[in-house]
């Protein structure tokens, strides 16, 4: 039986789901992206690993923050599902494994694009992605549903400060799109409705815009 301490104010965890999403969709994509790199064409495949690096550090980012403002609350409130809360971090600890790997070949890659370096990345990158989607679908099916047990919604929300922080001004818009892309209607308004006036504004003035063209440069086509 689970000891949990409870809070009285309940954090709304959709918003980590809709980050999570975000994550897998393009970890996902992105085999894909690098085998689909012809030989010798350097240029795209320093587009391509400039998308890898960029998601890379802002997963390092949101794993980070993790580690230090989520799982030491939840050790000290939820004793008893301490393993299940360091099974968690064994799994940051293997998803930053890939990561370093596939960093390392991605040098290789944007080096040469031929089909040896292309193709170790690729295998990296499958094995990250599914290591990705475990993590995520675990977290959201067990710890999620914790967290708004024994966190409060201040403590919820710093963890979302944490992360914003994180990623430049200037890419902010860019990745605010890349997080809303294929969400229902009724989630992506609520999720815009919980930013500033100016952040809104910001997105239907210039973030639409200008994260269309970004995902142009990555998949080729339009976005959802």
């Amino acid at each position: 039986m689970n000891t949990a301490t409870r809070t009285t104010e309940c954090p709304d965890t959709t918003d980590m789901v809709l980050v999570h999403r975000a994550f897998r969709r393009h970890f996902d994509a992105l085999p894909s992206l690098v085998g689909g790199v012809a030989d010798g064409d350097t240029a795209r495949a320093r587009r391509i690993v400039e998308f890898l690096t960029e998601l890379d550090t802002g997963l390092h980012h949101h794993h980070s923050a993790e580690d230090e403002l989520m799982w030491p609350l939840l050790l000290e409130r939820a004793k008893t599902d301490g393993a299940l809360i360091l099974r968690m971090e064994e799994q940051h600890e293997r998803i930053a494994e890939l990561i370093a790997r596939a960093d390392r070949q991605a040098e290789k890659f944007t080096a040469s694009a031929d089909p040896e370096a292309r193709g170790h990345l690729v295998a990296t990158l499958t094995s990250l992605a599914a290591a990705l989607d475990e993590h995520m679908a675990e977290e959201e099916a067990i710890i999620l549903p914790l967290v708004g047990r024994v966190m409060t919604a201040s403590e919820w929300a710093a963890l979302g400060e944490r992360g914003r922080a994180a990623v430049p001004k200037d890419r902010q818009l860019v990745f605010l799109g890349f997080i809303l892309q294929g969400v229902p209607h009724a989630e992506r308004r609520k999720f815009l409705a919980d930013m500033p006036f100016a952040a809104r504004l910001a997105w239907r003035l210039l973030g639409r815009r200008a994260f269309a063209k970004e995902y142009r440069s990555i998949y080729g086509t339009e976005p959802e």
